[in-house]
């Protein structure tokens, strides 16, 4: 077979060669992998390229796929082949008459070759395509060697001659055998060519069994694509004439030669085929009684639609399908190799399977007999016929026999799931699953009714109580939750039932109904028969506190606030103590305000001062507990007692306490923020940051390292206590004396000798002193430099070490990068530079992380013309690409010659520094010129 070459290398079937640009004309270029229609019509796989051999997709085409000169056998006219038939026997006859036997299948599978699969997926051929080598003077290990060393060209999956069967490649993966559409499709293989007529007889029996044995290996019907280009059975030549991108004609013309023709070989193939082992039914009948089966061994295993291997048997699906399902066994066949069920699901007939790939869960002689009685404890729990779930076999549901005694005749256990077999008096109810049934009848309501007065409870006993969705012991009942989830609610009772168990209670919580809950595990908190009268005065002393219809802190039962009732006397008319909270029942006036705390109000109008002074120290604090606080003009309960702002809005400020005031209600702080006079705060509402019995006694030295950082007459952030920055102290070895953590911030007391500089964060001091610049100028000449060691170093606003030094970036972003060094400082730890890119100046780096890439010194003189090639390439002032030195492109200087004045190699690359006539051009990249 031979491939012919569009330009330089095409590959068509199995052979390629190397020609010309002329190239017949029907040749369809396989390096065009958008094209997926073949001539047919058909398609492949949207990306079809992986059918294209693996050389001829990377241009590295090498040379023939045979191993010596193939020449393909041109397909004769028609005298000749009646000549060459009058020359030889017939080839069917002869190898009957001699009785030749096939050789047996041997491989030599190269791991080699490219694994891909079908277009229809792993082991989904559509058919086989014949191939001959149309080489006399080769053998069979020559082809397989050659092609073994030549794969990426094109190889196939197997090669047959006089003696041997060998395959080369899995058959149920593609192979390059015969152009794209091909590849996609076929199994395909070669016959190697011999001298004489007996040895080409034998090679096409072995050729023709080959065929059989693939067609039957895959369930494929033998059907001749060689005259409407449809079938499963494809010479070369077909696919040349239907399907496209090859254009061979093997094997008819090698047949030809011998006098063999394309349908003497399909009949032999078809008499092979017929030859294959087919099974036989040897008996086939009906389940004599019910029997149903699991699953055992999906792997491995595939429903038929007739025993396997037998007449007409066809694959319906893998066993894995109806795995966990309940298959009903309708007949058993047995065959010469094995016994076969089939069977159904739900009623419907699936096919065939082997009985060793399956588990009997049930026949009837597995029962038991039984002596139980039970009761339904699930009403809409399927009954059936027999012990399994089978939609065909269900007879309804066990919601008629709700109460009723029920006698288990048998029993059955089934999957690890026990099944009873039930009478209802003489009447058959048959088959239910167990834990649908229980040992005893349903608890008798005596009535359920809504609790006659509001009441409320408290979980008493969680331990082996839970909350149900109807009493415990009645039909329906399920948990909803252990009752210990309720543990410290308040769960108000709504409704009672009384049951042949005992009282049990429903309950919501916040207005939501959550369950029913035995009586003897709750405690009763409230009920209004637990009131007891009062008559007291009190005043509101937590307006935001809610007021509740009841005793009780119930959402749902919540009316609103206090607020509206500052300063007014409330009329307490009822009492009542729970959980050893005490809960008043309040009147303002002729208005019900229902029920508070009592921890809420007050005794008196105003709360009672007993006294109120400056405070002892500077003392700072931060507000610890926001929420249902406030700041206000006097300590609330005091008179004209007005609220300034929610607590909240002072959240993370530094408050500075100033006056402190005890009242009957409690201690109050009056506090300022930056020197402004707030209001007053409830004690127990603020944490204490700051006194000076806080400080504790250091012996430090510290430098400046934040020369903007303020200082402060004590360790907090006041600015009424700021007293100027420490710009005057940059240099200077300061002590430091006392030192303070608050709120996780170190704090220093410092004295720069006899002066006292006062309280500074810790953050602005470091323990050396800054780096001494030696001297700091420009760069004497244009430089550029590269990243060398990005590990560890960054880049800096001022040398790192000098006073402001902060990192811009870690220098490994710059990785790569042009750096252009604008500056350089000598400082007393070593050498910067400053650098910029593209123009754009972004910092300082150590000059030991860099490495020097141009200077004008490093530049070397040059004697050359050059013309342009890349008119498009940027022209820069110096031999770096940066953006900021850009002065145009070639484009002006096509055609021209240039003279090549100086040149350079940076980081390998090589550029030129260009004159045009008395024009300076400046520096390009050589490669841009020739």
């Amino acid at each position: 077979m031979k491939t012919l070459l569009k330009s330089v290398i095409v590959t068509v079937g199995l052979s390629t060669v190397v020609l010309p640009i002329t190239v017949l004309a029907d040749e369809q270029s396989t390096n065009d992998t958008s094209s997926v229609t073949a001539k047919d019509g058909s398609q492949t796989i949207q990306d079809d390229s992986i059918y294209v051999p693996k050389a001829e997709r990377e241009g590295t085409f090498t040379g023939d796929l045979h191993a010596e000169d193939d020449n393909e056998a041109p397909i004769p006219d028609r005298s000749r082949l009646l000549n060459a038939k009058a020359a030889y026997p017939n080839v069917n006859n002869y190898i009957k008459s001699n009785n030749f036997k096939t050789s047996a299948l041997s491989s030599q599978i190269q791991t080699q070759f490219t694994k891909f699969n079908y277009r229809n997926g792993y082991g989904k051929p559509e058919g086989v395509v014949l191939h001959e080598t149309a080489n006399p003077n080769s053998t069979i290990q020559n082809e397989i060697d050659y092609m073994s060393r030549n794969w990426e060209n094109a190889f196939v999956h197997s090669f047959v001659d006089k003696g041997n069967i060998i395959q080369i490649h899995p058959t149920d993966y593609g192979v390059w055998g015969a152009g794209r559409f091909a590849n996609a499709r076929f199994v395909q293989y070669e016959l190697v060519e011999h001298s004489t007529f007996d040895e080409f007889a034998r090679s096409i029996n072995n050729y023709a069994y080959y065929t059989a044995y693939i067609l039957d290996k895959y369930k494929l019907p033998i059907d001749s694509a060689e005259t409407d280009g449809v079938g499963t059975v494809w010479t070369h030549n077909a696919v040349s004439k239907y399907l496209g991108g090859t254009t061979h004609t093997d094997p008819i013309g090698y047949f030809n030669k011998w006098g063999y023709s394309y349908n003497e070989f399909l009949t032999l193939v078809t008499e092979k085929y017929n030859a294959m082992s087919k099974d036989t039914i040897l008996s086939n009948v009906a389940f004599t009684t019910t029997t149903y089966a699991n699953v055992k061994t999906a792997s491995g295993n595939t429903v038929w639609s007739a025993p396997f291997n037998t007449a007409g048997s066809k694959e319906v699906n893998p066993l894995s399908s109806y795995t966990g399902k309940n298959m009903k066994l309708l007949r058993t066949a047995k065959t010469q190799s094995g016994t076969w069920y089939q069977f159904a699901i739900d009623g419907k007939t699936i096919g065939w399977v082997e009985d060793k790939a399956v588990s009997i869960v049930y026949t009837p002689s597995m029962e038991q007999t039984a002596n139980l009685t039970r009761y339904v404890s699930v009403p809409t729990e399927s009954v059936y016929y027999f012990p399994v779930a089978d939609a065909s076999m269900r007879r309804g549901d066990l919601s008629a026999y709700i109460n009723k005694p029920l006698k288990v005749h048998k029993q059955i256990t089934i999957n690890g799931k026990l099944w009873y077999y039930v009478i209802n008096g003489s009447e058959l109810v048959t088959w239910v699953p167990a834990s649908s049934l229980t040992a005893t009848a349903y608890d008798q309501v005596e009535y359920n009714k809504a609790m006659a007065v509001t009441t409320y409870a408290n979980v008493k006993t969680a331990s082996g109580n839970n909350v149900w969705t109807v009493p415990n012991g009645t039909l329906g009942a399920k948990v909803v939750n252990p009752l210990s989830t309720y543990n410290g609610k308040n769960l108000k009772l709504v409704r009672e039932m009384k049951t042949s168990s005992g009282l049990w209670y429903q309950f919501a919580i916040d207005g939501t109904t959550i369950g029913w809950v035995d009586s003897k595990a709750v405690t009763i908190t409230y009920t209004p028969s637990m009131e007891t009268p009062a008559n007291l005065t009190r005043y509101v002393n937590v307006p935001i506190e809610s007021v509740y219809y009841f005793p009780v802190a119930d959402s749902s039962m919540r009316r609103g606030n206090l607020s509206a009732y500052i300063n007014k006397p409330l009329k307490v008319h009822k009492q009542i103590t729970i959980n050893g909270k005490l809960w008043y029942y309040l009147i303002n006036g002729s208005e019900l305000v229902t029920w508070v705390p009592a921890s809420s109000l007050k005794e008196t109008l105003y709360d009672k001062i007993e006294y109120d002074k400056t405070m002892a120290v500077t003392t700072y604090a931060n507000v610890k507990t926001a929420s249902g606080n406030n700041v206000w003009t006097v300590p609330n309960g005091t008179s004209g007692a007005k609220v300034v702002n929610p607590l909240s809005t002072y959240n993370g400020k530094n408050l500075k306490l100033v006056r402190e005031m005890k009242t009957s209600s409690g201690l109050w702080y009056q506090f300022a923020i930056d020197g402004k006079t707030i209001g007053w705060v409830d004690s127990k509402a603020i944490t204490i940051t700051y006194t000076p019995s806080m400080e504790t006694p250091a012996n430090l030295v510290r430098y400046v390292s934040v020369p903007t950082e303020s200082v402060y007459y004590f360790p907090v952030a006041d600015a009424s206590m700021r007293r100027g920055d420490l710009s005057a102290y940059i240099n200077k070895p300061l002590k430091v004396h006392k030192q303070i953590t608050i709120n996780g911030k170190l704090w220093y007391y410092v004295i720069n000798g006899s002066e006292l500089v006062t309280w500074v964060p810790a953050s602005s001091l470091t323990a050396t002193a800054y780096d001494q610049v030696e001297y700091n100028k420009a760069m004497a000449v244009t430089t550029y430099a590269n990243v060398k060691t990005a590990s560890g170093n960054n880049v800096w606003t001022v040398p790192n070490g000098t006073l402001g030094a902060k990192v811009v970036n870690p220098l490994s972003t710059y990785n790569g990068k042009n750096l252009k060094l604008v500056r350089e400082m000598k400082t007393s730890s070593g050498l910067w530079y400053q650098f910029a890119i593209d123009g754009k100046t972004i910092g300082w780096v150590d000059s030991k992380a860099i490495t020097i890439t141009y200077t004008p010194s490093m530049e070397k003189s040059a004697n050359l013309i050059r013309y342009v090639s890349v008119p498009t390439e940027s022209v820069y002032y110096f031999p770096v690409v940066d953006a900021s030195m850009r002065r145009g492109n070639l484009s002006a200087y096509t055609n021209k010659p240039l003279k090549v004045h100086k040149q350079i190699t940076i980081n390998g690359k090589l550029w030129y520094y260009l004159i045009n006539g008395s024009e300076l051009v400046t520096w390009v990249p050589a490669s841009s010129v020739r």
